[in-house]
């Protein structure tokens, strides 16, 4: 090779390297929350995963009890902690509110502990900022058919009106305090006609026209006055469950029901729907109702009759079907997050997803 084409295969060389290292400094680096993808890791995600919901580009996030925040991108998995920004590795209340924005509740391990609301808005994860009169150790973010802001915090709730935030008061107690633990599962949702709803730990639950309180209790036919509202139907029949696991043995009278703005309705011929906790129900958009029974399984209903889904991959013969949410994503996958990991629904198998997959 001659001088002259040794010096241009040389300034070759170097302006390709130059290329190279321009790029480079350029790209992003993967963020520190990011977990290189291991198809062969089949710890899971977390003991108890909470969610799941999608944010607005198709993440999937889950939530847990003290294992921190996950969101699945369709290619890596990556988990959020304390030194990411979280308060605590304690992550409840998954919800895009305005703005197509992610909100949930950050929180030490232990209850009691300090919390407060994390927000991402597809690239940044921060603590909310709030307005005077926001509580402290805020839970279950919800967002009204306005768009504005409620949270509960010490079995009360608050909303965002007018610049503050300021306690929606609820009527005093007006039956026996049957709950003593100092844990008060509260939860609330809104009708499409604009009543709210707020469930509670041994009043029922209310429902507020606007302008007036009205009580739905055992004397309308609850099994017990320890309500969780879960959904309204597309028929506009209201699903909540009766809880009992607070209860004396001869009390322990938990259950699903459906009330149609009339009566209530339960299922006691259908194993595990009366006598039982029942923590979540989930509308498909099919209309499906998807109802977890603890220590039965997984039913779908259909308007007319329940299907029960039981088989699991891999199989655990003493699984006790513990589930903490339900959600199906936009692809139509239907997701279960369990105590003892998160399951996908595969044909008529609950298959379970671990920190390796399988995610499709």
């Amino acid at each position: 090779m001659t001088p002259t084409a040794c010096l241009a295969s040389a300034l070759a060389l170097l302006c390709t390297l130059s290329a190279l290292q321009a790029r480079a400094s350029h790209e992003p680096a993967n963020p520190p929350w990011t977990v290189p993808h291991d198809s062969t890791n089949q710890r899971q995600i977390a003991d108890y995963p909470l969610g799941p919901v999608e944010d607005a580009d198709g993440n999937l996030w889950l939530g847990s009890v003290g294992s921190g925040a996950f969101m699945w991108d369709g290619r890596e998995l990556h988990e959020f902690h304390e030194e990411d920004g979280l308060v605590g590795d304690r992550v409840t209340g998954l919800t895009l509110g305005p703005e197509n924005r992610l909100w949930f509740v950050s929180a030490h391990e232990h209850m009691g502990g300090e919390s407060a609301l994390m927000t991402w808005d597809g690239t940044t994860l921060e603590r909310a900022t709030h307005p005077a009169g926001f509580p402290d150790r805020p839970v279950r973010p919800f967002f009204d058919q306005e768009g504005a802001l409620w949270v509960q915090s010490n079995g009360r709730f608050y909303r965002e009106q007018l610049g503050v935030f300021l306690e929606f008061v609820l009527p005093e107690p007006s039956l026996p305090r049957t709950n003593s633990t100092g844990y008060e599962p509260m939860n609330m949702r809104q009708a499409r006609n604009g009543d709210l709803w707020f469930g509670t730990s041994d009043q029922g639950a209310y429902r507020h026209d606007g302008q007036t309180f009205h009580q739905l209790t055992t004397a309308d036919g609850l099994p017990t006055n320890n309500v969780s509202l879960h959904l309204e139907d597309r028929d506009g029949n209201l699903w909540l469950s009766c809880y009992h696991w607070h209860l004396p043995e001869g009390e322990k009278h938990g259950a699903l029901c459906r009330w149609d703005g009339k009566e209530i309705t339960t299922f006691p011929e259908v194993p595990g729907l009366t006598g039982n906790e029942i923590y979540s129900v989930y509308e498909d958009r099919a209309g499906h109702l998807w109802i977890c029974a603890t220590g039965h399984g997984v039913y779908r209903y259909d308007g007319n009759a329940f299907k029960l889904f039981t088989q699991l991959e891999p199989a655990q013969p003493d699984f006790r079907f513990g589930c903490n949410s339900i959600y199906q994503d936009r692809l139509g996958r239907m997701w279960f997050g369990f105590a003892g990991g998160l399951y996908r629904l595969d044909g008529e198998t609950l298959v379970n997803v671990t920190r390796g997959g399988p995610w499709e």
